[in-house]
């Protein structure tokens, strides 16, 4: 699977990530390619069909072109940028998503690397860092860091009120039991 193209390797992360964020959450509308609060976010998913908690993932893509270790360097800059950037989004939950079409044996090292600058400046909230691995049929994602949430806020409830008015979801899990059955 290393020949697809990069737009290609994103949308698999995107997906494996989106089905990693439905495990975990309950019926979430999940938004790709989102603008929220003017920045540019991979996958935007709001919990609880659009009124729970915001789970924002900003993707890194690893360059596949290059050898094993030769890349280490970009893609550790890139990944130090995202937490700079994540830490100042209006989000209860964050995650960077380094995204490999080759193995993730030389990426492992990225958790201990970040694991103190994931943290919120007050320690309420960590930003989570997951390894999504594009390279066979199905894509996998682990979770190097756990996410842990920053607290809320009346701006991060306005903007989610707004976004979900304003925006139709690209995947969206509705419970069964709010539509009621005629015989």
């Amino acid at each position: 699977m290393t020949n697809l193209s990069e737009r290609q390797q994103l949308g698999r992360a995107q997906n494996a990530v989106s089905s990693y964020l439905v495990r975990k959450l309950s019926l979430p509308k999940i938004y790709l390619d989102a603008t929220w609060n003017q920045q540019a976010i991979d996958l935007l998913a709001i919990d609880r069909s659009g009124i729970g908690d915001v789970h924002a993932v900003r993707m890194v893509l690893r360059e596949p072109d290059l050898e094993i270790g030769e890349d280490v360097e970009s893609t550790m800059i890139a990944v130090g940028d995202g937490i700079e950037q994540m830490q100042l989004l209006p989000t209860q939950c964050r995650y960077i998503a380094v995204v490999s079409n080759v193995s993730f044996l030389a990426t492992r090292r990225f958790a201990a690397v970040f694991e103190h600058k994931t943290f919120a400046e007050d320690g309420v909230g960590r930003i989570g860092i997951l390894l999504v691995d594009v390279s066979g049929d199905t894509a996998r994602v682990d979770e190097m860091i756990k996410a842990e949430r920053f607290r809320s806020s009346k701006q991060i409830l306005d903007l989610t009120d707004e976004y979900v008015a304003t925006h139709t979801a690209n995947m969206e899990y509705r419970d069964p039991s709010d539509y009621e059955v005629h015989a």
